[in-house]
């Protein structure tokens, strides 16, 4: 038996310990709702810091340590150059918080980087798919992973990629989704293997948190681990889950006329992706699956950042395509096989994302990390946490802020090559000598 379940919590962190390690100590003394899987910081109070999470509970042991968990990097290496780029899912972020339309920015960061590691949230756009081939298709969990420095990875091209579907009511859109599936296998030259079609149903209802963010309630999680133990029997170490996901049609509507609510898909997405690869050694990805054939919208004009969504009623080409580049996941104290390039946080230069969403383990594990930060101001959301109303101190903490993308860009390029970027900055502020009185050092 599985079950999710979303809590809300307080801890009282003062300014000067908030880093990840006195953050997860905190947690895990006043949190026992399970195994936690997505952990998000809310508001900010004085000393106490409000999180919204999520957690499982069940008798499955997890493939990986527990979030709470860090290991510190005993190492830099800046070849090859990694960089990583979130874009937070459920936040309604200007760029990237739609459908795959943070791509282009996506795509600009990646000209910088040997390899740049991004959230499907970032580039996944219903059956289209753009992201530089460099460009790493690995879901949240495993992102906060590799940066809490408890995984590696090896860039390589996957072609067999697992498929869960939910049996739907209507048998017209199982064949809809096995028409898109067969199409990837035609024309995009991919293994569909294992194709598995669940005897019960997954639900999963969307909704909105008390703090605005997307997320979910969820039943029918066993239906989903009976097919993913089916998949863990093959060979397939990649995932897609074609699940349903109940939107009331009130927030469809809004959401498409292009009011500020989020996407109110992503939450649930992601926390089913979290779930899935917290408990198997997959990379996986989420597309919704239609309940009815209304829900396509087919002919309605919508917000051109939503565009990719309404040409399609399969939704699952770009995630399966992204897929095919995610990396193979290993324990970060692995060697890599002979010939294969690792990439662990050792090899992580810079960790890029809006703003005003420093509230996750992704930011407070690369201050930890001595990872910098790009923050990019140009990308609002629905979020509003900052360093500045965590009271973080920036004196000897890498933390950069840009108005874009370009400029994000730019200051990626400065620290592959080793060009300090204050030193692109007027005015130069003069030095500080350290004067040694010589009186001590005479006799």
């Amino acid at each position: 038996m599985l079950t999710i379940r979303n809590k809300d919590f307080v801890i009282a962190c003062p300014p000067h310990e908030r880093t990840w390690q006195g953050i997860a100590a905190r947690i895990a003394a006043v949190s026992h709702a399970g195994i936690p899987i997505r952990l998000i910081l809310t508001a900010v109070d004085g000393d106490k810091l409000c999180f919204e999470g999520s957690f499982i509970e069940t008798d499955r042991q997890p493939v990986w340590p527990s979030l709470l968990r860090m290991k510190l990097r005993q190492s830099t290496s800046r070849k090859p150059f990694v960089a990583v780029s979130i874009i937070p899912t459920g936040v309604r972020a200007d760029i990237g918080g739609f459908a795959g339309d943070g791509t282009p920015c996506t795509n600009l960061l990646a000209t910088a980087c040997d390899y740049l590691i991004t959230n499907p949230n970032s580039v996944t756009a219903s059956d289209l798919y753009y992201a530089n081939d460099n460009i790493l298709y690995l879901e949240g969990n495993l992102i906060c992973q590799l940066l809490l420095g408890n995984l590696a990875v090896l860039p390589e091209k996957r072609t067999d990629i697992g498929v869960i579907i939910e049996r739907p009511d209507d048998e017209r859109l199982l064949h809809n989704i096995l028409n898109a599936l067969n199409g990837l296998r035609t024309v995009g030259g991919i293994n569909i293997k294992p194709c598995v079609v669940t005897g019960g149903t997954v639900r999963t209802e969307c909704i909105y948190s008390p703090h605005g963010h997307a997320s979910g309630n969820f039943a029918g999680m066993d239906e989903l681990m009976l097919a993913l133990d089916t998949v863990a029997a093959s060979q397939t170490t990649s995932v897609g889950l074609i699940t349903t996901l109940m939107v009331p049609d009130q927030v469809r509507q809004r959401y498409y006329a292009g009011e500020t609510i989020p996407n109110p898909w992503g939450g649930a997405e992601a926390i089913l992706t979290h779930m899935t690869t917290t408990l198997y050694p997959f990379t996986a990805a989420h597309a919704p699956l239609l309940t009815n054939w209304e829900h396509t919208m087919f002919g309605k004009l919508v917000d051109p950042r939503d565009g990719a969504e309404l040409i399609s009623s399969a939704y699952a080409c770009s995630p399966l395509r992204g897929l095919t580049r995610s990396p193979r996941l290993m324990p970060s104290d692995m060697s890599a096989p002979t010939g294969s390039q690792r990439l662990a946080a050792e090899h992580i230069s810079a960790v890029v994302m809006p703003a005003t969403t420093v509230g996750n383990i992704p930011f407070f594990a690369s201050l930890d990390q001595q990872i910098p930060v790009i923050l990019v101001r140009g990308n609002p959301t629905q979020s509003n946490i900052t360093p500045d109303r965590l009271q973080i101190d920036h004196q000897d903490r890498a933390i950069y802020y840009v108005d874009n993308y370009m400029e994000a860009t730019g200051l990626l390029l400065a620290l592959r090559h080793g060009i300090a970027p204050e030193s692109t900055r007027r005015p130069c502020p003069p030095l500080s000598p350290i004067y040694l009185d010589s009186a001590a050092h005479s006799g």
